[in-house]
């Protein structure tokens, strides 16, 4: 997607000849390259890297996030150059294996965003909204079934994406809205101990339901204490329940299949 060589001036003046390495954890279908103090992430045009620069600065003072130093549009690419957090992805080794405080931190990390005041909220991904970019994306062939839950597509679940498109469509849930980071996965949340020291990749965030990020969570949490670190599934229930003790609610598995359902068209 990139050349190094063509990087606008005002990134290029900023990076100079600084050494760097590409970072390969992500899945959003950007470039990061990532030097010792700054992370550049380069990303066509589109809905989710707007919704990021916004968000960006509106959060700056309010959360732990990446401070932009630079961001330009150039031939149809963004180029947005940002601080590096501190702390830890919560899914790499160490955090893994203190599986106990990093559930606590992702819990304290839930807290955080909600008590963030949503009255002058510059983005939203409420149901309507995330229906309305679903059924583009389906119509216009942008939703990769390969990328599915295999479980999605079974005997017992749906026969196609639109039959999914039309479950979702039909079975909107009551919204709880509050401040979201619409992809809650371990990856984009830093931890240090019991603590978040900060959050990555805004380009779902805004005002959604409260549900919208539990239910991605728990997702997450599933696939890399289980299926990437190896455990199994009675330490994945025991640490699950941890969460929403933490939270102090009941889990409502209606709206954590929904949302997780609603994230495979996208």
């Amino acid at each position: 997607m990139f050349d190094i060589a063509k990087l606008p001036k005002s990134i290029a003046d900023r990076i100079g000849s600084l050494p760097w390495r590409r970072d390969d954890m992500g899945c959003s279908g950007s470039t990061i390259l990532l030097f010792e103090k700054m992370a550049l992430k380069i990303e066509k045009i589109g809905r989710a890297p707007e919704n990021e620069r916004k968000l960006l600065y509106w959060l700056d003072g309010k959360l732990p996030v990446p401070k932009v130093i630079e961001a330009e549009i150039q031939d149809g690419i963004s180029y947005l150059l940002m601080s590096r957090l501190t702390g830890e992805m919560a899914c790499s080794g160490d955090s893994l294996r203190n599986i106990g405080d990093t559930v606590r931190a992702l819990a304290n990390g839930l807290k955080m965003l909600w008590r963030i005041d949503i009255s002058n909220c510059p983005c939203s991904n409420v149901v309507s909204e995330k229906l309305v970019q679903a059924k583009h994306r389906m119509e216009n062939g942008l939703v990769d079934r390969n990328d599915f839950n295999p479980e999605t597509f079974t005997t017992e679940g749906f026969k196609d994406v639109p039959d999914l498109y039309d479950y979702l469509d039909r079975n909107r849930p009551r919204e709880d809205f509050v401040f979201s980071h619409g992809d809650f996965c371990l990856p984009n949340v830093f931890v240090s101990g019991r603590g978040v020291t900060g959050f990555l990749d805004w380009g779902n965030g805004g005002i959604a339901d409260r549900w919208q990020d539990i239910a991605l969570c728990v997702r997450s949490l599933q696939y890399n204490y289980m299926e990437y670190a190896g455990y199994g599934k009675e330490d994945y229930r025991k640490y699950k329940a941890l969460l929403f003790e933490e939270l102090g609610i009941e889990p409502d598995e209606e709206k954590i299949r929904y949302y997780i359902l609603l994230d495979e068209l996208f």
